[in-house]
Parts: structure tokens; sequence; C-alpha cells
């Protein structure tokens, strides 16, 4: 007997499913490409029960005939190729003809459609991969292709799926992504009966749609913060909206990235980005959408299974536009408003070797020079030992963000801000594990707008949160409300929208969640509400602040490891000054 065998086709049709299909969002960004390149001037979905019930996608686009509607879902159907060089000029955003045949490979599936001008349509139900019925269907142009009971027949992909609340986000992101791409069509997308995203195609082209769409995503705090920008080369252009220098946001979580209207997660295109800002970063990061349009046969969109990422094959050129067009159409536009270092060399700058440069770019901080008193000192020592015991005298306040105390043993310098998130951290942290957090109402609640993506994924730690002493509630599909919070800390209208970006960026499933990373966001609130740099810090203020350092567990770092407080000796900075004695 033959150890070779071939596979019968209801498992090759599953693990196809399996290269394409990966989740409930892979779905719907499937079927949105195929009513896309149909040509479909309005898109309308519906979801239930996070996609795993049904999702609903129906579009005005060309539709199909009865023929045409039998074949596509065949598996390696397509109109879009017909040979293998078309790979290589792409127009259009599907092209393997695997989609339709993969989903309705592991759902219920009912597809129906009508060419414009027909007498009737027509429509195919099935399941599993086989066709159960053929009927006519009402003369309305367009497609309407409805996928329910996602992944029944494959139960042990199904028990692999995220929580409702992460694959809503993920869908949500999906619409939001094809909004933001194809200005010209308009999107509607509703969830278990409530509308979410409503956006007409408006008349003023390209700049009004794509300010209107940003503005609905985004929402209105983020999108106040971005400024347009536009560039062209030969061969390429760069144009979109990305953040001004002075509204960098905390986390990654709004950066759109598109290479000929198709969504892309691009380290290529993210890495340029960061370049062009030269070192205004300042561990911030930009929000953008950003847009690459070039030849079709200068990037392969066939490299990833859900064609997520590309490969050019100009890496360096593109890389070089899209920073300098946002160095020189955004950046040299603030050198009124903001000081800011340029890129090494002239605007015209080369990177280095572009993959190696992806590890490497935009991660490295200047150092800062030293000057005056400290400069060319010995390594900084640890506080000296008596520095808890002994009664310190407050000498005042350097620069608005550190404190100088005189001890017997030479001068004490603190970091304002590290010591008192050290001291924050240590308290509520205290305060959760004794279940005992004290929890101040708020008189007028804070609101944060986020994207709807980003709604969803904080709904997630909503129940966590409350335990954490946070009251966070929803209004509509893009306002959070902060109705209480921890006693200890004082939020700020900004702070909480930080707050939140960064908790839908960084955080997953909190059920699975590690406790290191649970204290890790406890010390990022802890951060966010601490005595600032530049802050002024009264001299009582001070010493009750080091009164409190004191009796910290750990009084030499801050939460994430930084020191709080370095020690000068009377011998160190009597050298410093070429006398041979102490102070």
């Amino acid at each position: 007997m033959p150890e070779i065998k071939v596979l019968p086709e209801d498992v090759v049709s599953k693990i196809a499913a399996g290269e394409v299909i990966e989740r409930p969002a892979s779905v719907l960004k499937e079927l949105l490409e195929n009513s896309l390149d149909a040509g479909a001037g309005r898109i309308e979905v519906e979801l239930k029960k996070a996609g795993r019930g049904l999702i609903r996608v129906h579009d005005d686009g060309r539709g199909m005939d009865r023929e045409d509607l039998r074949l596509a879902l065949g598996r390696h159907a397509t109109s879009k190729l017909a040979s293998f060089d078309d790979l290589y000029s792409l127009a259009t955003f599907g092209f393997r003809g695997e989609a339709l045949y993969s989903i309705f490979a592991v759902s219920r599936l009912k597809l129906t459609s009508c060419r414009a001008g027909a007498d009737s349509g027509y429509g195919i139900e099935g399941e599993g991969g086989h066709v159960t019925a053929e009927v006519p269907a009402p003369p309305v142009k367009g497609t309407t292709i409805e996928a329910s009971d996602l992944f029944f027949n494959t139960p042990a992909r199904a028990k692999f799926m995220k929580s409702d609340t992460a694959e809503r986000a993920h869908l949500i992101k999906t619409v939001e992504e094809a909004a933001l791409a194809n200005l010209g069509t308009a999107f509607r997308l509703v969830i278990d009966g409530a509308e979410i995203l409503s956006l007409p195609v408006l008349p003023g082209g390209l700049w009004e749609n794509l300010k209107h769409r940003a503005a609905a995503i985004f929402g209105k705090s983020v999108y106040a913060g971005l400024a347009r920008i536009e560039g062209k080369t030969a061969g390429m252009a760069v144009y979109g909206f990305v953040s001004r220098p002075d509204a960098l946001g905390a986390t990654r979580a709004n950066q759109y990235f598109f290479v000929n209207r198709r969504p892309v997660g691009s380290a290529l295109l993210r890495q340029a980005l960061y370049r062009g800002y030269g070192h205004m970063l300042t561990g911030k990061h930009p929000a953008c959408a950003l847009f690459l349009e070039l030849d079709p046969g200068a990037f392969d969109a066939n490299i990833h299974p859900q064609k997520r990422d590309v490969k050019f094959s100009s890496e360096n050129e593109i890389f070089k536009t899209i920073s300098n067009t946002v160095y020189e159409e955004l950046l040299s536009k603030q050198t009124a408003a903001v000081q800011f270092s340029a890129p090494a060399g002239d605007n015209k700058f080369t990177p280095p070797d572009v993959p190696a440069y992806r590890e490497a770019a935009a991660a490295a901080q200047p150092a800062a020079e030293a000057s005056g008193l400290f400069d060319a000192l010995p390594a900084a020592a640890a506080a000296p030992a008596d520095w808890r015991g002994k009664d310190l005298a407050y000498l005042g306040q350097l620069a608005k963000s550190y404190l100088l105390f005189e001890c017997e043993s030479g001068l004490l310098v603190v970091d304002q801000h590290a010591a008192q998130e050290r001291v924050l951290f240590e308290r509520y942290l205290e305060e959760f594990s004794r279940g005992a957090i004290k929890v101040q109402p708020l008189l007028v609640p804070l609101e944060a707008e986020l994207s709807r993506s980003q709604m969803e994924t904080v709904l997630k730690w909503r129940d966590w949160m409350k335990t954490a002493g946070f009251e966070i509630d929803q209004r509509g599909p893009a306002v959070a409300l902060l109705r209480a919070a921890p006693a200890l800390f004082y939020f700020t209208q900004a702070a909480f929208t930080e707050f939140l970006g960064y908790l839908s960026e960084v955080l997953g499933e909190p059920q699975a969640a590690a406790e290191d990373m649970k204290r890790g966001v406890i010390a990022t609130m802890a951060c966010k509400k601490s005595i600032k740099a530049h802050d002024f810090v009264k001299p009582q203020e001070a010493l009750r602040l080091m009164e409190d350092l004191k009796k910290a567990k750990d009084g030499h770092h801050c939460p994430h490891g930084r020191p709080t407080l370095f020690h000068l000796s009377a011998a160190d900075i009597a050298r410093r000054f070429q006398r041979s004695g102490t102070l």
C-alpha cells in the first residue's frame, strides 16, 4: 500500500480555510475586498455575536449571473487573474480565488446576486462547502453574502477564538481600514442591531472625504492633532495625515498604512514614518493615515496568506520618500513653534541598509550633553546608607524637575517625578492587594473619545478596572466615561484619554494577562498621575515626598526601574573645584 495519499476534498477545503480564515475579521476583510473589486458605491455590513453568528455584506456592485455565481464558490475561481504574470501587475484586492471557497468550507453560506438590468437575481445556499439549494432572487443590483455559524464544523478552531469584545474590535478595525482606503465608497456598519459607523461619500473630493472619515474613525481629540502631508518622487506618491509633534500619543493604536489602498502592516513604512520625525518622538507615537501609491509591479502582495504585508522592489527609495515627506511637509513647518533635531545630514538623507535598519531606526535617543557642575563627574553614586535615617535639609528645586537636599555626607539629588511614581505605586499596590482601594466618585465624569475598535478593547477590561478602583462607562459607540477613580490619583481629561489609549494598545485578554502585566498597568497609572517634571514643588511638599520615599520598600527606583535619586559626596564636589579637602 502506498504511504502517500491524496487528501479528500473536504479536508483540502478546511486546510485552505485555515490559511485564509483566521477569525471573523478575516472573513469580513475578504468579503469587503470582493465588494470593492466589484465596483461597489455603497457597502452595508451587519454583524451578530462578534461575527460568529452572522457576517452579512451587501453591496451595489456589478453583481454576478447564475453561471458566475456557481463558479465563485469553487477553488481558485477568480475574475482577476488570467496568467501567472498578472500577479505582478495587480490592480485589485483579491486575486487568489480562495476566499469564498474557504469561507464556504467553515460556515453556512447564503449568496445572492444580480447584474444591473437583469430581470431577476440568483441565489445559492449551502454549508460546509456543500450546496443545498439554488433559488431565484429579487432583481436587486449587487451582491449579498451571509456567512453564519462560523467554524460550526471545525470546533477545534472555534475554541481558539478570543472573547466577543476582542473579535468585535478586529471586525470594527477591518471596516475602519476599508473606509479610510476607499473614499469613493459609502460604508455602514451595524453590530447586534446598533449602528456603529455611517460614512457617506461627500462632495469635495479626496481630502474632504479623508478628513471626514479620519475625524469619525480616530475621534475628535486625535483628529485635532493631525496635519496633512503630500509628497511625490518619480514613480510614487505619499499623502495622508500624521500627528503634529505636539500631539503625539502614548501608543501605536491609531496607525493605518496603505499601499495602493491595500491596508498593510509594514515595518518598513512604520520605521520610515518614525525616521521623518527625527528626535521629536521622545518615547511617544504618531497617529497616521498614510497612503503610498506606486506602480503595481513595484511591490508583491502575495507573500502573506491574508495579504497583510507586502514586499517592495525598491525599499530604500520608499523609505527615503516617506521620511523626507514627513520631515519636509510637517516638521520643517513647525520650527517657529517647536524646536526639534533634524535627521543627520541634509534633508535628502540616505538611510542605512533598510533590512538592518528596521530593528534599530528611531529607537535610539540622543544622550544629553553634560555641562556645568556635573560635567565630567565620576559616575553617580548610589544614595548613602544614612539618607533614610537622617534629617535632610531641603535646598530647593532645580529646573522644576529635581529636588536638592543636603545630607551629612554631601548632596542628594531627587527626580521628583520618579520619586512620586514609587510612592504612589507602592501605596496603590498595597491597597489593591488588601482589596481596600479608596475610590473617589467624580462629580463630573471625564470623557475620552476613542476609535470604535479601541472602545471594544477597553470594554474587555471594564470589570477588572472596577476591581482596580476605576468605574468606566460607555456613551455611544466611541465615548468612554470615567465616573470614579482611586482617590490616590487625580485624572485630567488628557491623562484619562492617554491612559485608555495605552490600555487598548498593550493589553490582551484580562483573564489571561500575567500578574506582572497587571502590575505594569498599575505602574503606568502611577506614572501618569504623578508630579511631572516642570511642576513647581513647595518646600513642605518636597519634605513630605522624601518622608514617604523613606518608607518605600524600594526607594531607589521608580516602578519602571529608573533611579529616583543619586548622591554626590562632599569629596566628589570638592574634587570638581580642584580642592583637596571637603566642603
